[in-house]
């Protein structure tokens, strides 16, 4: 009997070690293609717990069966690290260039439609952005109230010293309220562009700014959104499922907005990506992906780019507020001759998602010996 139980655990030790190769292959297609992939790869934090506890299981028994997943698990190395970080905290550099930091936060409408009770959130985010005094701010899900004290030039006005800005409104009810994103920066904006997505109230702007000698290039992001109801967020949040006929329909209607929405977020990701490669200047690109760190947009964003999280930032780097604590779809990627040094994710309730800082040097720093080196390219 007991023969006949290692033998049962050990074909799905194997299965689980084939799934999260599958998961690490599903990167590289397009969900535009094949869309099954996208679900497939959301698993991959489970599948991943899965494997490291047949790793542990066999070592006890002393059966050479934990190198399956051993080996699965040190393949996917660098997708474990686009989840969690452990960073030694060493002297900071005496930087020779005025640092840069910037900040990217998702403000679900400054809590407009009051999904929580806190009626001031509005004010709170503008004094938080103070708080931080970052000198580049991206926000997504962005509004303005024309005719009240919430309309843009009295948010101009309140985020000064910000007092440049790009902001870009992919849908608007007139005379009530406008929505989209924005870009507020202490440096010159010398060139904005937007890049629409087709049949979507998502969206994306470039503005070139002007620091010093040097001309950088942000991307401020928002990718498709799955865009549930209410409900339907409540049923995802319960950790209770009676399988009704009326949950099973509600679970039927979410992935058929998931898939559409993977598919539109792959169309939206290569011509973005087609966009950022034909920047003649260093760019950062931040915002909300809607997707995780193990998908076809992160894979395809990321290029040859660098991840703040990965390069500064420590624990687990989830930005979305939720029951899975292990969802990081927030992301500041950039290229050289840029280099993160600081990356946070900040712990505010104003709404669904974290805002994310980080601080960048453009040139050369020096370190505590005050020998001068160049940025890691």
């Amino acid at each position: 009997m007991r023969r006949v139980v290692r033998n049962i655990l050990f074909v799905i030790n194997t299965a689980l070690a084939l799934l999260l190769i599958i998961i690490y292959l599903s990167v590289f297609v397009s969900p535009a293609t094949a869309w099954i992939f996208a679900f497939v790869a959301l698993s991959y934090p489970f599948v991943l717990v899965l494997n490291i506890l047949f790793i542990i299981f066999w070592v006890i028994y002393r059966k050479w069966y934990f190198l399956i997943s051993l080996f699965c698990v040190l393949l996917g190395w660098n997708s474990m690290k686009r989840f969690f970080q452990v960073h030694v905290k060493h002297p900071e550099p005496v930087v020779l260039e005025k640092t840069i930091d910037l900040l990217t936060y998702n403000v679900r409408l400054f809590n407009y439609y009051q999904w929580n009770k806190d009626t001031s959130a509005w004010q709170k985010i503008v004094d938080f952005v103070h708080t931080e005094d970052a000198d580049i701010v991206c926000f997504q899900e962005f509004i303005t109230l024309p005719g009240t004290h919430h309309d843009l030039e009295s948010l101009k006005r309140e985020l000064s010293p910000l007092v440049y800005s790009h902001v870009y409104y992919s849908d608007n009810v007139p005379r009530k309220i406008n929505f989209g994103m924005a870009t507020f920066s202490r440096y010159p904006i010398i060139h904005k562009e937007r890049i629409d997505f087709e049949e979507s109230l998502n969206g994306s702007v470039c503005s070139d700014l002007v620091i010093g000698t040097d001309t950088i290039r942000v991307y401020n992001c928002h990718l498709q959104s799955i865009r549930l109801r209410k409900d339907y967020n409540d049923l995802l949040d319960s950790l209770i499922f009676n399988y009704s006929e009326k949950q099973l329909d509600e679970l039927k209607e979410i992935s058929v907005r998931m898939r559409q929405a993977y598919i539109q977020r792959a169309e939206q990701v290569d011509i973005l990506v087609r966009h950022i490669r034909s920047s003649p200047y260093p760019v950062i690109v931040c915002g909300d992906f809607n997707d995780t760190p193990v998908s076809y947009t992160y894979h395809r964003l990321s290029g040859k780019m660098k991840d703040a999280f990965i390069e500064a930032g420590s624990g687990i780097g989830n930005t979305f507020r939720g029951n899975l604590p292990y969802v990081r779809i927030d992301y500041v990627l950039y290229s050289p001759p840029f280099r993160a040094h600081q990356y946070r994710t900040q712990k505010e309730p104003w709404s669904d998602h974290y805002p994310v800082t980080t601080r960048f040097t453009l040139h050369e720093t020096a370190d505590s010996t005050g020998q001068h080196s160049r940025p890691k390219e």
